[in-house]
């Protein structure tokens, strides 16, 4: 089938399930997690069969241009960008990785300068050795530079160019409620890890965006990828934060806090699951997981509880100031 008509079907499928969710919604009132009233001055969202684009001044637009920039030269000498997490690179016996998940605690860590973002995320990422290295990132993140605020935000990245969000005409969105920027309402306190944020990409030929398991955000065409068309070599989740040149105070991660063996009060990733073929829910084998640190960021007290709560979770975050 034509790549463009199967977008069509694609978008046509995702029309009907939405009005047959919202129906679920109106007659059984269900407690899901994100409701419109929280996010839309008209307490509704978009109409079924049109999406929410963000509309911008010139302004802002250079601001978001300014901003894609530093995004795509983070790795720039000057520059800093530090990552406390975990990896996990394919293998013998994971030839490539077709999805990836987790939750993580919702939290909104302090940034100590305008080009400065603080983010929680997860990556699908081709091999680092391949001419045209290529990743998807999906994340909760705060960055003042890009939004001019101070808010946690849902955020996407993909390519080694600096594209994210739907300002470049790639990414495409789906979901008339949720956008792919959206702020959100309710961030946990420390003790009171009562929100968090689950996320997942999903390779079924294109690359999905999923949240909570009920929200299809939005998709990736395989089109625009060449080393992830057939799923990536490398995994991972963490913390990661940046902070341009000339900015002596790095911004705080997660909640700011680290404590090892302390969930309570230190932000984490449970349920970190990736898929391997047609499986898409297959546990990290502890073998292969490769631990990160960086700076004044820590990362730490792995494990897995096998009990379908926690599973495999680990820790991560820093008080920034380095």
């Amino acid at each position: 089938m034509p790549h463009k008509e199967r977008i069509k079907m694609t978008i046509a499928k995702e029309l009907e399930k939405q009005r047959l969710v919202k129906a679920k919604r109106l007659q059984k009132d269900e407690n899901i997690y994100f409701k419109a009233k929280e996010f839309w001055l008209n307490k509704k969202g978009c109409p079924i069969g049109t999406v929410p684009i963000c509309r911008i001044t010139q302004e802002q637009l250079q601001s978001t241009k300014d901003a894609s920039l530093s995004m795509a030269n983070e790795s720039l000498a000057e520059d800093i960008i530090d990552f406390a997490g975990i990896s996990i690179n394919a293998s013998p016996e994971i030839k490539s990785f077709t999805s990836i998940s987790m939750s993580v605690t919702l939290y909104n860590p302090q940034v100590n300068g305008l080009g400065q973002y603080s983010s929680a995320t997860i990556f699908l990422q081709s091999a680092a050795n391949v001419p045209n290295f290529e990743q998807i990132q999906a994340r909760w993140i705060v960055y003042s530079k890009l939004y001019g605020d101070s808010r946690t935000r849902l955020y996407s990245h993909w390519t080694k160019t600096g594209c994210y969000n739907n300002i470049c005409p790639r990414f495409v969105q789906l979901d008339n409620e949720v956008p792919i920027y959206y702020a959100f309402p309710k961030i946990s306190r420390r003790m009171y890890d009562d929100y968090e944020l689950q996320l997942q990409i999903y390779k079924d030929e294109d690359y999905y965006l999923f949240l909570h398991y009920i929200f299809v955000i939005g998709f990736w065409p395989e089109t625009i990828f060449n080393e992830l068309r057939n799923g990536s070599q490398t995994v991972r989740y963490g913390g990661q934060a940046y902070t341009p040149a000339g900015e002596p105070n790095s911004p705080s991660m997660g909640n700011g806090n680290y404590q090892d063996d302390n969930p309570h009060i230190t932000c984490h990733m449970r349920q970190v699951l990736y898929g391997v073929g047609n499986n898409q829910d297959v546990q990290p084998d502890e073998s292969l997981v490769q631990t990160h640190q960086s700076r004044c960021y820590h990362e730490g007290s792995e494990y897995n509880g096998h009990d379908g709560y926690w599973d495999y979770n680990f820790l991560f975050g820093g008080g920034g100031y380095c």
